[in-house]
């Protein structure tokens, strides 16, 4: 499912010839040395033709529409503020409203990302498993994966004393059944990366070859008040020591005002 109305991995005309003025324009003189890089100024249809996936890239030059991404947002929270909300509406809200930057905010948690951004919808392993969002970001170290499971905002999220209810537990299950799955099967999920890669440039080693330590895992759950001392405890723990990040809904809300007019996610 492309992120997009618009097919990226094609460009017209006109935008290439634009393209090709603002490539003389970055040449000094001397041979093809570049003087300047004027990527994020070319138009929006060619950075993401330039990138790896094209129809599921995050254009960081959107974060400067402010007045935008700041009604989304407040949108977002009245979303989730609504009793009836499920994580089924809120992905359904996500969808429609193209409010995908909410997601990718969870790039603010990790060191990754301000390179190159994407957010794959409803990835697959094989046939066997369907991830809600599957966030790729790249640093200098290469390219990292965020599986993202979404869970109820209301239902059984803690017990009284903080630890975890169903709704934690029923997400954090599904990401041991990912985990079981990846470590022995990450090579075929080459063939999904094919689906959705642009056709002129190879799927990097990251996307090959299985490597546990690029691979991160989030459960958003419940919202804030759901949370007490022990939940935080427990928090920290699943990071720590099963790479497991567990989140509310308001931290999203947190993390998407943060980015707005950022320079990168």
């Amino acid at each position: 499912m492309s992120l997009y109305e618009r097919n990226y991995t094609t460009i017209t005309d006109e935008e290439r010839l634009i393209w090709e003025d603002m490539k003389e324009q970055e040449k000094t003189g001397l041979g093809n040395l570049r003087k300047r890089n004027l990527f994020l100024k070319y138009p929006k249809a060619i950075r993401h033709y330039l990138s790896l996936f094209p129809n599921h890239y995050l254009d960081v030059v959107e974060l400067r529409d402010e007045v935008r991404l700041q009604n989304i947002t407040e949108q977002y929270l009245l979303e989730i503020n609504n009793p009836k909300a499920n994580e089924l509406s809120i992905m359904k809200f996500i969808k429609q409203s193209r409010t995908y930057f909410i997601i990718a905010s969870l790039f603010k948690d990790y060191n990754f990302g301000h390179h190159e951004a994407y957010v794959i919808p409803e990835f697959m392993f094989g046939n066997t498993y369907r991830v809600d969002y599957l966030l790729i970001g790249k640093n200098s170290g290469g390219y990292e994966f965020i599986l993202v499971e979404l869970e109820h905002p209301y239902k059984d999220i803690t017990t009284k004393c903080g630890d975890l209810g169903s709704a934690f537990r029923k997400g954090i299950k599904q990401i041991d059944d990912w985990k079981r799955y990846l470590i022995p099967n990450f090579m075929t999920l080459e063939e999904t990366f094919l689906k959705y890669k642009n056709p002129k440039i190879d799927l990097p080693r990251e996307f090959i070859k299985p490597d546990i330590t690029r691979i991160h895992y989030v459960v958003v759950a419940g919202r804030r008040s759901h949370f007490n001392d022990n939940t935080y405890w427990i928090k920290r723990n699943k990071r720590e020591n099963e790479k497991i990040n567990l989140l509310h809904y308001d931290n999203l809300y947190d993390y998407a005002v943060d980015t707005i007019g950022k320079s990168t996610y």
